[in-house]
């Protein structure tokens, strides 16, 4: 079955039940991040048939690491997810597993999530807010898989971490950063390295499968302020 999509009305019906289990730091936020009209935007999503159709699909930018700097990733396509793996979200994305359908054929890299369990971080280290649905981002993830007390979480916070410049398609690996120190590590070094290197010494969790993807462009790197 390919993605399915949500719309604002519906993801909007549950929100109160599930602010409490997302962050609510609010993101360092380029041009094009932070809430649209879901409902205009629903008329306008393309034919989830062809997820290399950009037809209608907003356009904007969103900080990522890669290499010491922040970048400015701009997002031009929807979100891609598509089951298997059977998902309880109404987006059909899934964390905990794998994907079984791709956008396109042939290797595609990876954008690492890195999400902040337990603990607020400074909203400056925040390239996604919780309970903000990010630009091209599914509102909804499965995180059944997980273990987790919920079975469904609504746009959690997040930052992002890429190894390359490469433009494209990126499926996304899902990291959980368990203290505020781990977090503070990464948003100082800005790299992968430091996340590799807390995961095998065990101060970061490991990496976490999903059958999400994102479609972006790498440009200059984002002055911090």
């Amino acid at each position: 079955m390919w993605s399915r999509l949500i719309s604002w009305r519906n993801a909007a019906a549950i929100l109160p039940a599930l602010m409490a289990l997302v962050a609510c730091a609010g993101p360092d936020r380029p041009t094009g991040v932070g809430t649209h009209d879901h409902m205009a935007r629903a008329k306008a999503w393309p034919s989830v048939d062809n997820p290399n159709s950009a037809a209608g699909d907003d356009q904007g930018y969103i900080n990522g690491y890669l290499d010491g700097e922040t970048m400015a990733l701009r997002y031009t396509r929807l979100y891609f997810c598509a089951e298997p793996p059977e998902s309880a979200a109404p987006s059909g994305c899934e964390v905990g597993e794998g994907p079984a359908i791709a956008p396109r054929s042939g290797p595609i890299p990876k954008i690492y999530a890195l999400a902040p369990a337990g603990f607020v971080p400074d909203p400056s280290t925040v390239h996604c807010g919780g309970g903000v649905v990010c630009l091209n981002h599914p509102p909804m993830l499965d995180v059944t898989r997980l273990n987790l007390p919920v079975s469904v979480v609504f746009a959690p916070a997040h930052s992002h971490v890429i190894g390359s410049r490469q433009a494209g398609w990126h499926n996304t690996v899902n990291i959980r950063v368990p203290t505020i120190e781990a977090w503070n590590a990464i948003a100082a070094t800005k790299n992968l390295t430091t996340v590799r290197d807390l995961q095998s010494r065990g101060l970061v969790g490991p990496d976490i499968p999903t059958n999400v993807y994102f479609f972006f462009e790498v440009h200059a790197p984002k002055k911090d302020h």
